[in-house]
């Protein structure tokens, strides 16, 4: 089956796993970014330039742009072009492809929609077994960070077992699938938590306590608001390089 503008890797870069262009050509402006060769403040070249160093059409160049721009990376200036408005975590590289890096963020989108309406659910529908469930892991969470230890799979648990909690599996089902998983997420947002400040560590188990807190009272509008704020955190912790210590 012949490869597709979709699948294949752009002419001159190595090959990498399977992603679409506009993926790569946002991984590689985004490496750009972090080296310096465009840093705050800069203009981007012009969409006509990156067409000719990718090798891509134009419609790839401006879907790569409008997920920079989505993500709070570049702006466009009508009339002037694009421009840097901020750099992401300096450890992004070290942590991730990124390439991975806007479908990472297109995922977070879904948790958004997906676990704030799951933590809502949960303060109204959970059982004493399912709290339990949560503190149980909440507190093994909160007992590794302390001990230095920061494990994807402890935060996952956190996570899933309020989705459980709703007593509907197609909220866990659509946090796990072939091609996404809580793990991948959890891993660079844990390894930038773990390079930063203990501050930011506390911060991190202050926003589940925060969760567990309004599912234990049974406050779904509290619920909600706590867990798409720790979403919401989690990415700005990962593309706002300002955070890093």
């Amino acid at each position: 089956m012949p490869l597709t503008e979709d699948t294949a890797p752009i002419a001159g870069i190595p090959e990498i796993r399977p992603s679409s262009y506009a993926d790569q050509v946002y991984g590689h402006v985004l490496q750009d970014i972090l080296k310096g060769a465009f840093p705050p403040g800069s203009k981007l070249p012009s969409e006509s330039d990156l067409c000719d160093r990718f090798g891509v059409s134009r419609p790839v160049i401006r879907d790569a742009l409008a997920r920079l721009r989505l993500d709070g990376l570049v702006e466009a200036r009508r009339g002037s072009g694009t421009y840097v408005l901020s750099a992401p975590s300096r450890s992004l590289p070290d942590l991730a492809d990124l390439t991975d890096i806007s479908r990472f963020l297109r995922y977070q989108e879904l948790r958004l929609c997906v676990e704030g309406n799951a933590a809502a659910l949960a303060a109204e529908r959970r059982t004493e077994k399912a709290l339990g469930d949560i503190l149980e892991a909440h507190e093994q969470f909160s007992s590794q960070i302390a001990r230095g230890l920061f494990l994807p799979e402890s935060d996952r648990r956190f996570h899933l077992s309020i989705a459980e909690a709703t007593g509907n599996e197609f909220f866990s089902m659509a946090l796990e699938g072939p091609d996404v998983s809580l793990s991948g997420f959890m891993n660079i947002s844990l390894s930038l938590t773990r390079s930063g400040s203990p501050a930011r560590a506390r911060k991190v188990i202050g926003e589940h306590a925060d969760i567990v807190d309004a599912i234990r009272n049974k406050d779904p509008v509290w619920a909600r608001v706590a867990m798409e704020s720790h979403l919401l955190q989690a990415r700005r912790r990962m593309m706002n390089g300002d955070l890093d210590p």
